[in-house]
């Protein structure tokens, strides 16, 4: 019971987020996959990245519409290529031991059935992030951590106007564009970056 002018000891069973500069919250405690994989649902983009938790923000509204449109063109792709199936975050994604992320947008080999567990554990054949808040996350960390599970290709889209493609060993070749770009590895997948961006 707490009386007027006293202080209330709370307990928390994880520290809530607080969110810096960039809008990115992490947990400072080490979580382990199966402790991630037990928490309640949450509202938030929640991800699992070498036993810490990240919560990123909402998308812009022009986050969301590139990403409304690029998962256009890659439906289409995949209509024509099948069994290959897009999918969008929020869906979890197992890329290793503790290594859970959502990326903005996947292109998977054939669609899971539609009562598969997640976190998924098949491994994209290509993987989408639109730029946000993070972009040191989304060039880079996620890059590494997609490049470790072996998806093939990897896409950075800049709201802004321009694709940069990750292709190779360990994704490390990078090939950024403007204007109509094509996947390197999934034949006949080509993007209008300004079509997606205006």
């Amino acid at each position: 019971m707490v009386l007027p002018g006293m202080v209330a000891r709370v307990r928390l069973s994880r520290p809530p987020p607080s969110y810096g500069v960039a809008m990115l919250a992490t947990h400072p405690l080490h979580v382990r996959e199966e402790d991630f994989l037990a928490r309640p649902p949450s509202a938030e983009r929640e991800e699992l990245l070498d036993g810490q938790i990240v919560v990123s923000p909402s998308g812009t509204w022009r986050h969301q519409e590139v990403l409304r449109r690029l998962l256009w063109v890659l439906q289409a792709w995949c209509d024509r290529h099948p069994p290959h199936h897009p999918a969008l975050a929020p869906l979890d994604v197992r890329f290793g031991p503790g290594r859970i992320l959502q990326p903005d947008a996947m292109v998977l080999a054939s669609a899971p059935p539609l009562d598969a567990p997640t976190p998924l554990t098949v491994v994209p054949r290509l993987c989408v992030e639109v730029l946000s808040s993070d972009v040191d996350r989304d060039r880079h960390t996620r890059r590494l951590v997609y490049a470790d599970a072996g998806v093939p290709e990897y896409w950075v889209v800049d709201p802004l106007g321009s694709l940069e493609v990750f292709t190779g060993p360990r994704l490390g070749t990078c090939l950024a564009g403007q204007g109509v770009v094509a996947s390197p590895t999934l034949h006949g997948l080509v993007v209008d970056v300004t079509a997606l961006t205006r």
